[in-house]
């Protein structure tokens, strides 16, 4: 099935790919020693808004961007940095992300871009990623939402704000890790991945824009019936094969993109996924294949 012809869980998966079908630019090379700008990002909840509030600017390269969620927590949150081109509103950004979440198939405005960010992030905790950040204008949106069928994003209950990154094109590099996880079309390869917490490196080396959906598999499942669950047309005939409650979401890189994150991974098997779509429009590259088998141990 497609997320939004399935169950709630896959559609909130669905839902945090954020960014269905865009793209980023962000230079890699240079020196390692550069220490990363400190780019704090907060989303709280007063009464029934939702609040996303993050610095005026920031200088272009190396950053280190940590996003402190302040609500319960059963609840999850992103902060996805989206770039764009030209005179646009963030209301203009808001219902462009939102057209490309609802509408199947649908191709990218031209004038919009991902600009990666921090990923799925569970209500009163802390989590950060590195990465290079080009100069441009940048929205952060949290395209999350709560549980439940037709439920606005926490982005239109208020969790936005703006970002405009100055100075110069930046070549900053990151740093190297120990683990790594490399996305291409359409497929997974990952390098180093252990039981815990791992800082690792997610670099897309395809053309196309991918993110990272891990989801631990349920005991006796197979690669074969998540793919099925994952692509099939038809609503679900029994439970899910995998924890959607144990779900590790990235936010999305481009092509020649890369990013360091935290991956907090068991012991046991994983499904590697990816919902975003191609700049072009078309389906969700889970369809296409790009569903792959990840044993960490």
């Amino acid at each position: 099935m497609l997320p939004e012809e399935g169950t709630v869980e896959m559609r909130q998966l669905w839902a945090a790919s954020g960014l269905v079908a865009l793209t980023l630019s962000a230079g890699c090379g240079g020196s390692e020693d550069a220490k990363p700008a400190q780019v704090s990002l907060t989303v709280s909840k007063s009464g029934s808004a939702y609040e996303l509030t993050a610095p005026d600017s920031v200088d272009a390269g190396l950053a280190e961007i940590s996003l402190q969620v302040d609500t319960p927590a059963d609840e999850q949150h992103e902060a996805q940095l989206v770039r764009f081109e030209g005179d646009h509103t963030l209301a203009e950004t808001i219902d462009a992300l939102l057209a490309l979440q609802r509408a199947e198939g649908a191709a990218t405005p031209p004038w919009l871009f991902a600009g990666g960010g921090v990923g799925s992030t569970t209500g009163g905790t802390t989590a950060t990623v590195t990465q290079v950040l080009q100069p441009g204008t940048y929205n952060v949106v949290d395209l999350e939402q709560p549980l439940g069928d037709d439920v606005p994003s926490f982005a239109e209950q208020g969790a936005t704000a703006s970002l405009e990154v100055v100075g110069d094109e930046s070549d900053a590099a990151l740093p190297e890790t120990d683990a790594t996880v490399t996305a291409d079309e359409f497929s997974f390869e990952t390098e180093g991945l252990v039981p815990g917490v791992n800082r690792a490196r997610f670099d897309n080396a395809g053309q196309e824009r991918h993110h990272i959906i891990a989801i631990p598999y349920e005991p006796g499942a197979t690669l074969e019936a998540i793919k099925e669950f994952a692509t099939s047309q038809e609503p679900p005939d029994g439970p899910p094969p995998v924890d959607f409650s144990r779900a590790l979401v990235t936010t999305v890189l481009e092509g020649g993109d890369s990013q360091i994150t935290d991956l907090d991974l068991s012991s046991g098997k994983y499904a590697f996924l990816c919902f975003v779509a191609n700049r072009a429009g078309g389906p969700a590259h889970a369809a296409l294949g790009m569903i792959d088998e990840v044993v960490v141990e």
